[in-house]
């Protein structure tokens, strides 16, 4: 695994976060249309982003006294 700065980290979580609470939103907005499959398809790789950077930031917050818990950064 690549080696990034745990402000890195938080900073990609956080905006991994948003991006998904914003898809979330066009899809609950979109119903049953036709066009939320591309949306949900990116929300799906959004979700799978966001797994991927909690398990890298817990790992590095295990490490680093100086980063705040991973459930502040995602309500």
């Amino acid at each position: 695994m690549a080696n990034v700065e745990g402000r890195v980290l938080l900073m990609a979580v956080q905006a991994v976060q948003a991006q998904i609470r914003v898809l979330g939103k066009q899809i609950d907005a979109a119903g049953d249309d036709d066009d939320v499959t591309d949306a949900e398809d990116l929300l799906m790789g959004y979700m799978k982003a966001a797994e991927a950077l909690r398990q890298a930031y817990e790992a590095e917050e295990r490490v680093s006294s100086n980063l705040p818990p991973y459930d502040m950064l995602v309500r």
